[in-house]
């Protein structure tokens, strides 16, 4: 076989691998393979880099290996598959990670090994014009599993097929939990259909058929379709009916060295080209006299970009090659200031900001009394049909009455309040709340809007009303999605109506019953908000309205003549329904609240309902300024240099975290937010919850009970941030949203600069060999450490040039770790505490040496790790 990478390919009586370069093996979702490693002379292996190939070639589901200076053999498997022609000591397997698929890249983080990549076995290529060529065959050693290539007649990419093998991280029909990172790009009733579609569609990997008894992924011959899918990891069964057409590697072109010479000759060419062009314009030049223009105040200059409308901060700083945005805005002008609602956490800002973050557990008694004060049990025709059979009707259809079925939901169970803090939205909605206040003549609705006696009781939690321009608060409903991200980005009325129609001309449409509202709210089935809905909760100004009873499409006509500010449909005297509300300009309304809720139906008690309910996080972290992406769609890699008051939060966080005394200063904090990252984490995380419930735990062993101190047992910055909650410093970093049942905690690690930027970039990476890459030694073996005790990390981190240009400063990573089941030990030295660890199926090691401390957390997955904070420090010697 000739390609152009002939000089790096491994070829001969065995399989032909890829050299990809230095470092670990990654897939094409830039994930680590479960590793088999084995050091020369174990178990059989003679340190030759063939015999490494030759047992990667041999295991079907190796999609290659990496071989070690020193002669180390890891030969990767797709995620959850083990080898079976070949052994390796128990230190050398890690089945800690997802790769799955064929090799992408290597990782290039270390010089220490290489990475080949296993290439098909068999290639053909398909002749030109019409005419079809016989599959050619090869089969595997494995007794259940054929792999063919061949090349679909009428389709642009070859394929294999691989009999009794299908895609296990494709959502299942039984169970749609099992989605792992696949997308479903179409279903089909046969694999030639499929591969129709897939065989042209750069996106698609593979066509996989489930098995068909039901021994697999539960799936039987009613239900099975084939899936055309963006990726696959690959399980076999035995004779269960499940096939997989996954595509090949793009075949072989001979002319592919001509092809190569002539583009590089023609751009030689060009670039000669383009020299003779630059010698003359020189030439002329010096002939010709340029008169100079002074730059004048009136001169205009065109910017060199323009910052995106979701940046924070006009400025943006460079780190080394890192670009970071700014999240300090704009001075608040003062008499904003003083219209900033009281129980925000942004109340004492000085700039611009945009945020959002929990409201505290007290205030959410509030908002369910809310909910049951605006209740109302009826519907329209624009409330959905619950089992999809029945047409619009007016009133609603027989299945969401009251009494019908399943019925009308009978109640909201709350599950999340997220208060929005936006102080341009506020500025607008202010300035316009101003303006109708301006233009007088403005009757008041009658009767009063239901949510208003409540409202006004509730100081705290609701700012005052102005009723002399009809100011209310008014539900909206909509897609979860959808309501986070208005939350963020502010309501857009060209969208309006896209949903559910327009009675009153295209505008924002509000009620004040939250059923009305409800109608509209949608959940993200298969996702992670399936079965959680949301409802706005919002101030909107409605200044002088039209009011009208009938259905008029016309209404926002008289609101852009001037006439009128909004409009009024009272469907309660024609259709015994509800008022709407309506406005047409989005600076009248301002969305402060999110209430992420479940609906319950009538046929379950509401003691019973409200136990099955588990406390909700949102996706990601409600501060971040990527809160209301879906990061399984939707990638995203940005770091934030945090405001000046976040900075002084983590610096108070980190004053209480400084056991050894000493007083410190947060010179810089950059905040990460990546998708990859994130996602990698919430997996490991959704597994300690699968591996919870199966124990029949309540939850993971703390540290506090590990150790048998209640006094001193609590984690350092979890004492520190839980004494704040509600105090303004969950707009930086919040432990609310850390799942203590898996011992999820923030810990730090000391580094370099150098190797922080590396980190945040490109994940942690536990070193294969603590002798040979570890700079600092494993006490308690190799894995990945954290401490509570800043003063621990820092003796890990050097002192280096600072971005104020000093030259004492330390860098630390702030981290989310995930602890899981904690081996404990009081050694002082234990070089095989997380051998031992994993041995019992544990996560992680709580080192606390003669029970004195400094504690230390030491973990064996890189997935079980998130680093949300650079933080660049300076700890000086003087007392606090």
């Amino acid at each position: 076989m000739w390609r152009a990478t002939a000089a790096v390919l491994l070829v001969g009586a065995q399989g032909a691998f890829e050299n990809m370069g230095a470092g670990f093996c990654m897939d094409s979702q830039n994930i680590y393979y479960d590793s088999f490693t084995a050091q020369p002379g174990e178990l059989g292996y003679d340190g030759l880099r063939s015999t490494c190939r030759q047992r990667s070639d041999t295991e079907p589901q190796s999609p290659g290996f990496a071989f070690g200076t020193g002669g180390e053999c890891s030969v990767y498997m797709n995620n959850g598959n083990t080898p079976s022609s070949f052994q390796v000591p128990p230190a050398g397997r890690v089945t800690t990670n997802w790769g799955s698929g064929s090799v992408k890249q290597a990782s290039g983080h270390t010089f220490d090994f290489t990475c080949f990549k296993k290439l098909p076995p068999t290639t053909t290529t398909a002749p030109a014009g019409p005419t079809s060529t016989a599959p050619s065959t090869t089969t595997t050693t494995t007794t259940t599993t054929t792999t063919t290539t061949t090349k679909a007649a009428g389709t642009a990419a070859a394929y294999t097929v691989a009999q009794d093998s299908w895609c296990s991280n494709v959502p299942a029909p039984h169970d749609p939990s099992l989605s792992d990172n696949a997308v479903v790009l179409g279903s089909y009733t046969s694999l030639d259909a499929c591969w129709q579609s897939c065989g042209v569609d750069g996106s698609c990997m593979a066509c996989t058929h489930r098995c068909t008894d039901g021994s697999a992924d539960r799936c039987y011959p009613s239900d099975c379709t084939v899936l055309a899918v963006s990726s696959c990891s690959a399980r076999v069964g035995s004779s269960c009916g499940a096939a997989t057409w996954r595509k090949a590697a793009v075949d072989s072109d001979p002319m592919l060295a001509m092809r190569i010479v002539l583009i590089v000759v023609s751009v030689i060419m060009l670039a000669g080209i383009a020299g003779v062009y630059c010698w003359v314009h020189r030439r002329q030049k010096k002939t010709t006299t340029t008169p100079t223009v002074p730059l004048t105040a009136g001169a205009s200059v065109a910017p060199a970009c323009k910052a995106p409308a979701a940046t924070v901060g006009a400025a943006t700083t460079s780190t080394k090659g890192t670009t970071a945005l700014s999240e300090e805005g704009a001075a608040l002008p003062e008499d904003q200031q003083k219209t900033l609602p009281s129980y925000w956490g942004h109340k004492a800002e000085t700039t611009d900001f945009n945020a959002m973050l929990y409201v505290t557990d007290d205030q959410l008694e509030h908002f369910d009394s809310l909910l049951s004060q605006t209740y109302k049990a009826r519907s329209t025709q624009d409330r959905p049909c619950p089992k999809g059979s029945c047409a619009k009707t007016p009133g609603g259809c027989p299945c969401v009455q009251p009494d019908g079925d399943p019925g009308l939901p009978a109640s909201y169970m709350i599950r999340r309040v997220i208060r929005v803090e936006d102080s341009r939205m506020w500025r607008r909605y202010c300035r316009k709340r101003e303006q109708l206040k301006s233009r007088g003549g403005i009757d008041r609705v009658d009767p009063a809007v239901e949510t208003a006696g409540l409202v006004s009781e509730q100081s705290g939690t609701f700012s005052p009303l102005d009723e002399s321009v009809n100011e209310f608060y008014l539900w909206h409903g909509t897609h979860t999605r959808a309501a986070l991200s208005i939350a963020h980005e502010d309501f857009r009325i060209d969208m309006a109506g896209s949903n559910a129609g327009t009675m009153y001309g295209k505008g924002c449409y509000l009620a004040e019953n939250c059923t009305k509202a409800d109608e509209y709210a949608r959940d993200e089935p298969h996702g992670y908000y399936e079965g959680v809905f949301a409802l706005l909760l919002c101030r909107v100004s409605m200044g002088k309205f039209f009011y009208t009873t009938e259905r008029y499409e016309q209404a926002g006509d008289k609101v852009k003549s001037g006439e009128f500010d909004s409009t009024v449909g009272d469907r309660t005297k024609k259709a015994n329904t509800f008022r709407e509300f309506v406005v047409y300009n989005p600076d009248q309304v301002y969305p402060e609240y999110v209430i992420l809720y479940s609906r319950r139906p009538k046929a379950i008690a509401l003691e019973s309902f409200r136990f099955g309910l588990t406390k909700l996080h949102a996706e990601l972290p409600v501060y971040w300024q990527h809160c209301h992406v879906n990061p399984q769609i939707n990638a995203f890699e940005e770091q934030y240099l945090v405001r000046n008051t976040s900075r002084h939060h983590l610096q108070q966080l980190s004053q209480a975290c400084l056991r050894s005394g000493g007083k410190i200063q947060v010179v810089s904090a950059r905040r990460i937010e990546m998708s990859s990252m994130w996602n990698r984490y919430v997996q490991f995380k959704l597994r300690l919850k699968q591996e919870l419930a199966a124990s029949g735990l309540p939850r993971f062993a703390s540290a506090q009970l590990l150790e048998g101190k209640a006094e001193r047992g609590e984690i350092l910055t979890y004492s520190y941030l839980k004494d704040l909650y509600g105090k303004g410093v969950q707009t930086t970093i919040s432990v609310d949203g850390l799942e203590d049942s898996i011992q999820e905690h923030l810990l730090w690690h000391g580094t370099s600069r150098a190797s922080a930027e590396a980190i945040v970039k490109a994940d942690f990476r536990i070193p294969m060999d603590p002798v040979k890459d570890a700079k600092h030694g494993f006490r308690f073996g190799t894995g990945l450490y954290f401490a509570e005790d800043l003063s621990k990390s820092l003796s890990y981190a050097p002192l280096e040039r600072g971005s104020n240009g000093g030259t004492s400063s330390q860098f630390v990573l702030l981290c989310r770790v995930l602890c899981g089941q904690m081996h404990y030990t009081e050694e002082m030295s234990h070089a095989k505490a997380t051998a031992a660890a994993k041995q019992v199926g544990k996560h992680a090691v709580l080192a606390n040496p003669l029970s004195k401390g400094p504690r230390e957390f030491i973990i064996t997955s890189e997935m079980q790790v998130y680093p949300e904070y650079i933080v660049e420090l300076s700890v000086s010697v003087d007392g606090p």
